[in-house]
């Protein structure tokens, strides 16, 4: 189904937002991107009408975002520092190809067998690579074999990018945290997971 879009300006202090419909949208969603833009997602069968209901009832907390985007572009722009379009748009160009490197990396140097003795065939195979820009994680995976990965991880020295991306990709063997899992993850960086992890821990997200 082609997607429909409808944009929006308003006089409110809202800016320009703009409508998508998905079908794959189960519910009405509000955003503010990395360049300050308010963006609303909603299901195909929902109304436009609903869905600027919606955006008006969480207008106040939009606004404040917004707001609070555009002074750190400005900042940045001020200072010479990267703004979050500038570290979004390089984090889409360096980690789904980091994260295939280390794949590759991953898969050549350990063996994973099942509770047989037997190899388990590609057992780092991911779908997708998807960059997000939150302040829960640095990174996460889903039951799809996704991997999102924090755009913030650009900023991070390599060693602890790449913490990051093979910590995922274990996850994809152990969806957990067992023994198995950091027995895995520590083979991966050469013994340097407790290290690793401690010093990610004292990086503020």
């Amino acid at each position: 189904m082609a997607l429909q879009s409808k944009t929006v300006k308003y006089d409110n202090g809202l800016g320009e937002v703009t409508y998508t419909k998905y079908p794959q949208s189960r519910s009405v969603r509000v955003m503010v991107s990395s360049k300050g833009e308010i963006k609303v997602t909603l299901p195909t069968y929902t109304s436009y009408q609903e869905a600027e209901r919606f955006l008006f009832s969480v207008g106040g907390s939009m606004v404040a975002k917004r707001k609070e985007i555009l002074s750190r572009l400005e900042t940045a722009r001020q200072t010479g520092a990267p703004s979050l379009y500038e570290i979004n748009k390089l984090a889409h160009k360096i980690l789904p190809q980091r994260t295939r490197q280390m794949y590759e990396l991953m898969s050549s140097k350990v063996k994973i067998r099942d509770s047989r003795g037997n190899i388990v065939e590609d057992p780092f195979r991911y779908n997708r690579v998807a960059i997000k820009n939150n302040s829960s994680n640095w990174g996460s995976c889903s039951t799809l074999r996704n991997i999102n990965l924090n755009m913030n991880l650009v900023r991070l020295p390599q060693e602890l990018m790449d913490y990051v991306i093979a910590h995922e990709l274990c996850h994809l063997v152990y969806p957990n945290h067992s023994d198995r899992f950091h027995k895995l993850l520590n083979a991966i960086t050469d013994g340097k997971e407790k290290v690793l992890s401690a010093r990610l821990k004292r990086v503020k997200l």
